[in-house]
């Protein structure tokens, strides 16, 4: 009698824990939804005057904010084209930020800058040039961005 007590105890804790574990894998696959969501993937390429420098690339660019030279958070979202071209440079990029534009001014990427009267770095968007700065342009998914060495 006692073991079949201690069965459907047995029993019962068992469907209980597959209950709990059923309902905490749904609300990870939300949550991953969520995170999916959020940060959309984008290709980007990065050329130089005369040379590709990084061919077509997929990346997720991730929650947070770019902090480059001090910069607290809250001034350039690390999801936009600027986290865009953190992630695919890992960080091999300069620039200057400016407060009165809320943007960095790209000087050189992957080595190679890019400065002065006759040149620049252009921010491309689906073929497009950008109206805006890397830290403004949200990204949205499958979005072309293009960085490259522009006359001015």
């Amino acid at each position: 009698m006692q073991s079949r007590h201690m069965l459907r105890t047995g029993v019962a804790t068992l469907g209980a824990v597959i209950a709990v574990a059923g309902a905490q894998a749904a609300a990870a696959t939300a949550t991953t939804r969520h995170a999916k969501a959020a940060a959309p993937v984008v290709r980007i390429t990065i050329r130089g005057r005369t040379t590709t420098l990084l061919k077509t690339t997929k990346i997720r660019a991730p929650r947070g904010w770019i902090r480059r030279g001090h910069l607290p958070a809250g001034k350039c979202s690390a999801d936009s084209a600027q986290g865009a071209l953190n992630v695919a440079t890992h960080g091999h990029w300069r620039g200057s930020w400016y407060a009165s534009y809320h943007e960095y001014y790209i000087t050189s990427i992957l080595g190679l800058s890019e400065t002065g009267k006759h040149y620049y770095w252009g921010i491309y968007v689906n073929g497009k040039a950008a109206s805006k700065g890397a830290c403004e342009i949200k990204l949205h998914p499958g979005e072309r961005l293009l960085f490259k060495v522009t006359k001015g």
